[in-house]
């Protein structure tokens, strides 16, 4: 398209599309805001519109696409969808014939894909849609949302149907294990924090999709954990304990059927724990570790989850009787509302083991708007709160504090 001033006929049929389709629409008013001005660049060769803002993920979107000159459109129109960091390619396939300078399209919408997002054509410069992508119901009857949309009501025949790796909603830098600053006291004051990430190391919108070999590289991660016990009470305020624990290891899924409220996923791989110390107190461990997860998702807020984790020892000189303590598995089970209370227990079925409970409530409505925290307790009681306590009982511990993630 060339880059002259776009003349006053064109200019109020271009108003006169965006009016119309505004009224078509049900946007609410601070997205269309929004849609209106990410999406329309002052120069487009097609203008895209949508009566929905919410999208489902795995069902079609309607798209009205709009020439702004003399461009054809095609019976298929090749897009993409931007999510963060993410490019997904789709494809615009024509639902009916154009009629008044316009042609209705439906895109059929990866099902893993979620949060907000824009919808752009590659072969035309067009204008950005902006889509919310959510979850579908996933205990819902699977209908053939295409037929559905052309006015033929089909359940079951033509539905989407296959597994889905949900992983591929989470970008390369993500959460891991609960990160959380905790205080209380037992006669000394103090408190305990938690700092975890994983890093995925090769990108499934990448190389790794052009090569079927590289693509088995997707689910390689490292991933760090730290937790320390600060001591607030003594002089200097030292801190008690820290405990390092970097990992490599490989993470499949998780994996749930398409309407399916179950997912699965597995998690194997080796694991360093070392509290950085020389001489009587130090700690160290090497382990290999497996890890499988189940999780239920009873309805759209409320899920229950277990995860038992398996590891053996590689290497334990600093502290070769801390089998007889840690053992060797770890059983995690949680339930509760990701927008409202939360529990999660972590217990060690050692005879010298520990039992860890955490609750935990989303205070994002309350105090911090979207940005997230959760105001967050914690329990403990058994043997090595701490890598450097593996083999020491100390009373009972309650504290109370903030997290980001649970």
């Amino acid at each position: 398209m060339s880059g002259t001033p776009a003349t006053p006929d064109r200019q109020n049929n271009r108003q006169n599309l965006f009016e119309e389709s505004n009224l078509r629409s049900h946007l609410h008013p601070l997205f269309a805001l929004a849609a209106a001005l990410i999406a329309a660049p002052v120069h487009a060769d097609v203008l895209l519109a949508s009566g929905q803002t919410l999208v489902k993920a795995g069902e079609p979107l309607r798209v009205t696409a709009m020439p702004t000159g003399n461009e054809t459109l095609a019976d298929t129109l090749p897009a993409r969808v931007l999510i963060g960091p993410r490019s997904v390619v789709v494809t615009l396939r024509a639902d009916g014939e154009a009629a008044s300078g316009r042609r209705d399209y439906l895109v059929a919408m990866p099902p893993e894909l979620e949060g907000l997002g824009t919808l752009e054509l590659t072969q035309f410069g067009s204008s950005r849609l902006l889509v919310q992508f959510v979850p579908a119901s996933r205990a819902a009857p699977q209908i053939d949302t295409l037929a559905r949309m052309r006015g033929k009501e089909r359940e079951t025949e033509g539905a989407a149907q296959g597994v889905v790796d949900l992983s591929k909603r989470e970008t390369a830098l993500s959460s891991h294990d609960p990160m959380y600053f905790l205080v209380g006291s037992r006669g000394n004051t103090t408190a305990r924090f938690q700092l975890s990430f994983k890093y995925r190391l090769f990108d499934p919108d990448g190389l790794a999709t052009e090569f079927p070999w590289v693509d088995l590289l997707t689910g390689l991660h490292f991933g760090y954990t730290q937790n320390s016990i600060w001591d607030l009470t003594a002089n200097s305020k030292p801190f008690r304990d820290t405990t390092y624990k970097p990992s490599f290891f490989y993470q499949w899924g998780p994996y749930r059927e398409i309407g399916s409220p179950h997912s699965l996923s597995l998690q194997a791989g080796y694991e360093h724990q070392s509290n950085g110390k020389e001489g009587a107190t130090s700690r160290s461990i090497d382990t290999l570790f497996a890890k499988p997860t189940w999780r239920w998702d009873i309805d759209e807020d409320t899920h229950f989850s277990t995860a038992l984790k398996l590891f053996g020892y590689l290497d334990r000189e600093d502290n070769p009787d801390i089998a007889h303590y840690r053992g060797y598995s770890l059983l995690n089970l949680r339930y509760g509302n990701d927008d409202g209370w939360l529990l999660s227990s972590d217990i060690n079925p050692n005879r010298n083991g520990f039992a860890q409970f955490d609750l935990s409530y989303r205070l994002k409505r309350v105090l911090f708007s979207d940005a997230g925290g959760f105001l967050h307790f914690q329990y403990f009681n058994g043997y090595g709160e701490s890598l450097l306590d593996y083999n020491l009982r100390r009373r009972p511990q309650f504290r109370v504090g903030v997290s980001i993630v649970r």
